[in-house]
This record gives C-alpha cells, sequence and structure tokens, in this order.
C-alpha cells in the first residue's frame, strides 16, 4: 500500500546485482536433495541503506504413522518483494497417496492471522501434485484494531508439480494466484486494490559426474492502486501494473577433481505502467529488457574450504515513455561486474560463503559494489 510504481527504484545495476548475488546451482542442489530439517540465508548489500535478505527455513516431526508436523519460514525483501512469511502445519496421510494438511500463520494482532488447508497426492520418487487455498487476513474485519476493512478479502491459491520422470531429470511447476482485494482505509479516503499472478518452471537434468543442465522460466504479473475519494491535499491516485519474464539457461559440472564450472544466461524483460487518475496526462510506461550472461569458477582449495570467481555482465535497453506532460527517455544498460568470494565448509552439515562484486567499468571511481553472505545449515 505504501509505494505503488516501484520501477523507478531500479538503476541500470539493479537486476544484475540480484544475479551476481544469486546462490550458485551447487547450493540450490544441496537444498532441494534435503529431506531433514534445513535453514539458509542470503545477505547482500543493494546499496547504503538497502539490504537483499533471503532466508529459508524447513522443519518437520511426523508425530504418528500418518500425521506430521511441518514449519517453514520464507523470506524474501529487496526493492520490489517485501515478503515474509512462517507457517506451522499439520499433514495428515489420508491412503492411496493422498494427504491433506491444515495451516495457518498466527500473529499477535488476530487480525493479520492467515488460516488455510491444502490436499496433495504423491508417488514416491515420482511425482508428486499439491493444491493449497489461503484464507489471508481472515479475522480482519471482525477483530481489527483500526477502521480499516476489506471490501472483497484477499485469498491465495498455490497449485505445485514435481515430477521425477528419470532419476536424472526432474521438471516443476509452481502457479500461486492472489485473488483480486479492495481494502478500504476511511480515515484517509482511501481504497487499496491488488491482484498478482505468478508462475514458475524448472527443468533439471542432473547425471552424477557430468555436466548438469537447469532451464527455468519465471512469470509475473501484478496490478494495484491506491484510489482517493476525494483527494486529500498531497495525495494522488495511483495505479500501477506490471508484467515480469525472466528465462534463465545454465550448466554446471566438473572441470577437473578440484574445479567446477557455472555457465549461463539469464534473459529478463518487464513491462509495466502507471497512472495518476487526477491527471491523465502524467502516465507512465516502462518497457526494459536485459541479456544477463554469466560464469561461475569454483575450486576446492581445501576439503574446507571452495574459492569462487565469477563475471556477470548486462546488455539492454530501458525505457521511459511518459504521456503529454511526462517526461521520456531511452537508456542503454552494459554492465560488468566481478564476484569473488569463498565458502567455508563444514563437511555435509554446513557451509558458509563470504563474497564481493567489483564493477569492471568504473574501476578509476568506485570499484567495490557490495558484499555478499550466504549461508546453510543441514540438521
Amino acid at each position: 500500500m505504501e509505494r505503488i510504481d516501484h520501477e523507478p527504484l531500479f538503476d541500470s545495476e539493479y537486476f544484475l546485482d540480484l544475479l551476481s548475488f544469486s546462490y550458485p546451482i551447487v547450493w540450490d542442489d544441496i537444498w532441494n536433495a534435503s529431506t531433514g530439517p534445513v535453514y539458509r540465508v542470503n545477505g547482500a548489500s543493494l546499496d547504503c541503506c538497502s539490504l537483499m535478505l533471503q532466508q529459508d527455513i524447513r522443519l518437520g516431526k511426523r508425530l504418528t504413522k500418518s500425521l506430521e508436523f511441518k514449519f517453514r519460514l520464507w523470506q524474501n525483501e529487496e526493492k520490489e518483494h517485501h515478503d515474509f512469511h512462517y507457517q506451522i502445519e499439520l499433514e495428515q496421510k489420508l491412503g492411496l497417496g493422498f494427504s491433506a494438511s491444515l495451516f495457518g500463520e498466527p500473529t499477535f494482532h488476530k487480525e493479520d492471522s492467515d488460516i488455510g488447508f491444502g490436499l496433495a497426492y504423491e508417488q514416491p520418487q515420482v511425482w508428486r501434485a499439491a493444491a493449497r487455498h489461503t484464507f489471508v487476513d481472515f479475522n480482519f474485519n471482525k477483530r481489527g484494531s483500526t477502521t480499516q476493512r476489506y471490501a472483497t478479502y484477499p485469498a491465495s491459491d498455490d497449485f505445485i508439480v514435481a515430477a521425477r520422470p528419470h532419476p536424472d531429470w526432474m521438471v516443476s511447476t509452481d502457479i500461486e494466484v492472489d485473488s483480486p482485494l479492495r481494502r478500504e482505509v476511511p480515515d484517509e479516503n482511501l481504497t487499496f486494490s491488488y491482484r498478482r499472478t505468478a508462475l514458475n518452471l524448472t527443468l533439471r537434468h542432473a547425471p552424477p559426474e557430468r555436466f548438469s543442465r537447469k532451464l527455468s522460466y519465471g512469470y509475473e504479473f501484478e496490478a494495484k492502486g491506491d484510489l482517493y475519494n476525494p483527494v486529500p491535499a498531497g495525495k494522488i491516485s495511483l495505479s500501477a501494473r506490471r508484467q515480469v519474464h525472466h528465462v534463465l539457461a545454465a550448466v554446471e559440472g566438473p572441470l577437473s577433481d578440484r574445479d567446477r564450472l557455472e555457465a549461463g544466461h539469464m534473459l529478463l524483460l518487464r513491462a509495466a505502467r502507471a497512472d495518476n487518475a487526477n491527471d491523465g496526462d502524467l502516465g507512465l510506461f516502462y518497457r526494459r529488457w536485459e541479456a544477463q550472461p554469466y560464469a561461475r569458477w569454483r575450486r576446492n582449495l581445501k576439503p574446507w574450504l571452495t574459492s569462487e570467481l565469477a563475471g556477470f555482465f548486462s546488455f539492454g535497453e530501458n525505457r521511459q515513455r511518459g504521456a503529454n506532460k511526462a517526461g521520456s527517455l531511452l537508456a542503454t544498460v552494459a554492465e560488468a561486474k566481478l564476484g569473488a568470494g569463498a565458502d567455508f565448509v563444514f563437511g555435509p552439515s554446513g557451509r558458509i560463503g563470504l563474497y564481493g562484486t567489483f564493477d569492471m567499468d568504473e574501476i578509476g571511481s568506485q570499484p567495490f559494489d557490495g558484499g555478499n553472505i550466504r549461508a546453510m545449515f543441514l540438521f
């Protein structure tokens, strides 16, 4: 509700920063293969005042032969997304491969609590499909602490399918649909609207001791707005929508007994618009595309130490077209970064990585472009 149009926040380096700070494929493979309790965190400096912070915790405990307790916490915060959630869940096996779940996110203010249910079908080691529905802020209108109310209640639906047609192959898809909501703020004469759909597809081919392949596609649509009626002094009614596509193709594997290489290419396409309901001539249209090739060379220096040297590049175009009274611009995106760091490995149970990135296209000014700390622990 506080920020409707995010596009002005993204400078020419922003999306390449996110790629350079991302987990290596070898880290993702360890995470995805883990079946026990696991925790990982990724923190990176985006600028003087902003920190990209990603956290994920998965815990589980079987209570009976057919009943399991689960806990999940996930956080993804940067300049575009601000997600922080935790869920407690009970999953009951129903037989014939089916299971049902009841989950929730309790909060101190009851108005912010979520509750939901899920149904899943699984053939172990072959495939799993799940559908989950969340009633978001389900107590808000009845147990709210302010005059705010939902005119249309929020809800979220998730559909997940993961299949392993061959021991070396894995395919997964995840669709998340946040249904349209309307939240009224009478003290400010404000109605906030929101809806969102996100899709992720991943194809992974990982033969033992050979180069593996990863292909993924992501799509996100979001529309939201602040509508004032009447309009208070100093406020504007603003609506915005965006569509984002990103495609990643990568290979990863051993070069020698001590060396591994990950090489890939990310393609990013963004289209967005922001409209001022008080003055249609101030509308803005955004289009941005970037091609981002990259490579990571990882070398085992000691059983407890792995170094990484990486190069990240971005080529593209950033356009902003304004309506009659708004300005327009066309900027070329051309960035090059060097990443360097090391993983401290504590056997199979954990690792901590310390990294830095350097602007190769700004060597003469201030080359250091932010630090990055990653950690992962298997319990």
